[in-house]
């Protein structure tokens, strides 16, 4: 009986050892939006990293994700804090960082990237395994309302998880790309609403396990979109890359000027390099989409513009306010809304006002159509 006894307590132990070993530990770090700036008031606990503690458990694992988010923070101090933050026992660090150097506007992005891989260097030095996070989209800010500039730094993020064999969360893909309407899940221009951190959370918890549902994502891609005056030997020149299932190389196509064309692909289905030299030269604007999907079951897919810009020289009509060399249809359409309109009222648009006296009016309308069904390249 006592030999049963001490069998029994014997297996318990192990049973708890194993417990204890099975457990990992996150570590959730980052700026205001990891720390849950703007989150539901009624919450105790902020932010995505309860949240995602909760999925990860109900989805099998045995985790521990704690938030080391601090608000204002830029990368160059978290390289500071960072050796700070690290406890014996932490498994894995969830770097998402970066928004406030971007706001700063006083910082390359490349610099910034370079930031984040040095702390990434940092936890693994301590034995902890990195996952890169783009950082999310700005939602009608004042700077890079379009997300041109946060887009780019989110392709340097992606280039730096793939070079170093890091896992990626591409909350920008999946706020920005995939969810319509996105504005809807933010309490402000950059912080999140509680759906917004419940997404948020979603996206860590489907790549810690193993979970697809994002397609292949750009990297840089030059021209940059909405480039200026660029030469009409161009070449377009981009990087997609896949953290899931890969990249359908065989479905992957360019599309310029909404033709399809013949381009080169190099590389595998984790990256892909993607370079088309124009066989004549580029005239007026030109406008690249990118099709393309990857091998999940069902496949995830992705079929967008992916960059646009002027070539040197071009002129455009008054009038053509879509600048896509015709004034028509698509143009009045634009104009409508802010017929009546004044600067400093909300329905104001200067690319609308294009006798530039602060009004948007008859006179306007008169020079719209005096060139409508012109094109001028």
């Amino acid at each position: 009986m006592r030999v049963r006894a001490l069998s029994f307590t014997f297996l318990a132990l192990l049973a708890l050892a194993s417990g204890v070993r099975a457990q990992t530990t996150y570590v959730a770090f980052g700026d205001s939006i990891t720390q849950g700036v703007l989150d539901d008031p009624n919450r105790a606990e902020k932010g995505y990293p309860p949240r995602l503690e909760a999925l990860l458990q109900q989805r099998g694992q045995t985790a521990d994700v704690r938030n080391e988010g601090l608000a204002g923070e830029t990368t160059g101090e978290a390289l500071s804090r960072i050796d700070k933050v690290l406890e014996a026992g932490d498994d894995v660090l969830l770097l998402m960082e970066g928004t406030n150097d971007i706001g700063a506007q006083d910082i390359s992005n490349e610099t910034i990237a370079v930031n984040l891989d040095k702390i990434a260097e940092k936890a693994e030095a301590r034995g902890l395994t990195v996952v890169h996070a783009t950082v999310l989209p700005r939602f009608g800010s004042n700077y890079d309302g379009t997300n041109i500039v946060t887009g780019a730094f989110n392709g340097l993020v992606r280039e730096l998880a793939w070079q170093d064999e890091r896992k990626l969360a591409d909350p920008f893909e999946v706020f920005y790309h995939l969810t319509p309407n996105y504005g809807q899940l933010y309490s402000d221009k950059l912080h999140p609403n509680a759906a917004g951190y419940d997404l948020l959370a979603r996206v860590f918890a489907d790549v810690l396990t193993n979970i697809d549902k994002v397609p292949p994502v750009t990297g840089l891609i030059s021209p940059v979109a909405d480039s200026p005056r660029v030469p009409p030997t161009t070449p377009v020149h981009l990087n997609l890359y896949d953290f899931g299932a890969g990249i359908d190389v065989t479905a992957t196509r360019l599309v310029v000027n909404e033709q399809v064309v013949d381009t080169p692909l190099t590389g595998s289905s984790r990256k892909l390099e993607i370079t088309y030299s124009p066989p004549a030269p580029w005239k007026g604007v030109v406008t690249v989409q990118l099709r393309s999907r990857d091998l999940a079951n069902p496949p995830n897919v992705l079929d967008r513009e992916i960059t646009f810009f002027t070539i040197e020289g071009t002129t455009f009509l008054p009038g053509d306010i879509d600048r896509d060399g015709r004034v028509d249809g698509a143009d009045l359409l634009i104009f409508a809304p802010h017929f009546g309109a004044r600067r400093g009222e909300v329905r104001f648009a200067g690319v609308a006002d294009l006798n530039d006296d602060n009004e948007v009016n008859g006179a306007d309308l008169a020079v719209l159509a005096s060139n409508f069904g012109k094109t001028s390249f």
